[in-house]
């Protein structure tokens, strides 16, 4: 029994409920398989909300998208995206997702992501109002570098944190272009400018409004992993998401995104590409021989704007 199902155990709440039936294994599963994959089974213990309520939040109260919540509090409707997102990606690495088997090496990462969410360490989600260009970002284990263009707002942040911003999720265009900027590029006028700077932020159409929160929070957290995004090695947070969470939110178009989803979980199921995850040349060759580098950009091909 693997130490993070003690460990868990030992909240007193059975774990057993979060063993589904088997599906269909694909990839040659072994009984050895299967049986690290029923051990990598995320315990119900994991989710309950007390353990989901440890979370630390801060200044979420906007949170999903910049506004007051009509229904919610922010930090409610984040904690019910962080456990959403939790049941449905660790379940997936598991083997127990409508996607079947997987390699057993992304079942050894649900269970490393389950160690870190059961241990003492304090979690942080962070939200903060057009402070970066980026949606989310997750601190590493590996620490910030100082030419990292988002290390201002890393490094405020302890190991493990996401930092989440409100206003690229909302869609809301950001208050810090210049003024040249915002004509040449957005095609404003001064009084909209205006307007935008000192009262109502805009929301353009053709900035995306992001859907599939608990996609995204799941992402971020498989990079507490130390898992980066990489063009020449596999990026596990990008395919975990596509393949788990149904394809990409900057997709609409759902049967691009089922493509893409299939193929994800193709290279998750590839037995020779993650028996090489100890050789990373090797890896990085068979990445590339097998073609699966062009998967990004094709997404990218894909996206609605």
């Amino acid at each position: 029994m693997s130490a993070w199902i003690t460990r868990i155990g030992g909240l007193g709440t059975a774990f057993t409920a979060w063993v589904l039936p088997l599906t269909v294994l694909a990839s040659g599963a072994t009984a050895t398989d299967i049986a690290q994959r029923k051990a990598a089974v995320p315990p119900a213990a994991l989710l309950e909300q007390p353990l989901i309520d440890a979370v630390a939040t801060r200044g979420c109260e906007n949170y999903p998208y910049a506004e007051p919540a009509a229904f919610s509090s922010g930090e409610a409707i984040l904690r019910s995206d962080l456990k959403r997102g939790l049941q449905i990606g660790l379940q997936c690495l598991a083997g127990n997702g409508p996607m079947g088997y997987l390699h057993r090496y992304h079942a050894e990462q649900a269970g490393r992501l389950a160690d870190l969410l059961a241990s003492p360490q304090t979690k942080t989600l962070q939200c903060v109002e057009d402070k970066m260009f980026a949606t989310a970002v997750a601190t590493s284990p590996n620490g910030t570098s100082l030419d990292d263009p988002l290390y201002s707002v890393l490094h405020e942040a302890r190991y493990p944190a996401i930092i989440l911003d409100t206003y690229r999720l909302g869609g809301i265009l950001s208050r810090r272009y210049d003024d040249q900027t915002y004509r040449s590029f957005f095609h404003l006028r001064d009084d909209q400018i205006l307007e935008h700077r000192n009262g109502q932020p805009l929301r353009p159409a053709n900035l995306h409004r992001y859907q599939n929160r608990p996609a995204l929070m799941f992402h971020e957290m498989v990079h507490w992993l130390g898992h980066e995004h990489s063009a020449i090695y596999p990026d596990l947070a990008h395919l975990y998401e596509t393949c788990c969470f149904g394809g990409s939110d900057y997709i609409s178009d759902a049967d691009r995104n089922h493509d893409h989803q299939q193929t994800a979980c193709m290279i998750l199921k590839d037995d020779e590409l993650w028996r090489a995850g100890g050789q990373p040349y090797k890896q990085m060759r068979i990445w590339h021989h097998k073609g699966y580098d062009r998967l990004k950009g094709e997404m990218r091909n894909d996206y609605d704007s």
